[in-house]
């Protein structure tokens, strides 16, 4: 049985590497977030805080840890598809289509917001200099949401190709 799952199934999988690096990112995210609410729960133990900043912090906290298991979710549901589990494959096509929609949206927003900050410094000495520098930055996330929105609906798409679907095990 084992020999006919290997001719059966590619050894190598352009689809399965997508994973992996949407694995590695999702758990470097995770990290990050995690780290992050560490940090404002340390701050959150400070006396010196007003009845405002503790909200903000609260509020912080809560978006860190939402983050958080959204991230490790998605290295769960990543995990599973690279292990070809059935169950795996039409949450996976869920949860890249919502990323990919995310990335959309953040882009968007991102866009605006420059367009409405460099439309209200052109009276400002030095403005030209400081409006480069930043549609530097602005462009190259643009073009890495691109990317990522391209890899994501290219996953999704080949999530439900037959081929790919018909090498995820059903549960039995």
């Amino acid at each position: 049985m084992a020999n006919d799952n290997a001719a059966t199934y590619p050894r190598f999988a352009l689809w399965r590497l997508g994973l992996w690096v949407i694995l590695l990112l999702a758990a470097f995210g995770a990290m990050q977030y995690g780290v992050h609410g560490q940090r404002v729960w340390s701050v959150l133990g400070s006396t010196t805080l007003d009845a405002e900043g503790r909200a903000a912090l609260h509020a912080m906290l809560g978006w860190d840890a939402a983050y958080f298991i959204a991230a490790a979710a998605l290295v769960v549901f990543c995990a599973a598809g690279i292990l070809r589990q059935g169950w795996a494959r039409p949450v996976l096509r869920v949860a890249l289509a919502l990323l990919a929609l995310g990335l959309l949206l953040s882009g968007v927003l991102l866009y605006r917001h420059w367009l409405d900050w460099s439309g209200q410094t052109h009276g400002m000495a030095d403005a030209a200099a400081l409006v480069a520098q930043e549609a530097r930055r602005v462009h190259l996330s643009l073009a890495f949401d691109a990317v990522g929105i391209v890899v994501l609906c290219w996953l999704v798409w080949r999530l439900g190709q037959p081929a790919v679907r018909a090498q995820f095990r059903r549960r039995g």
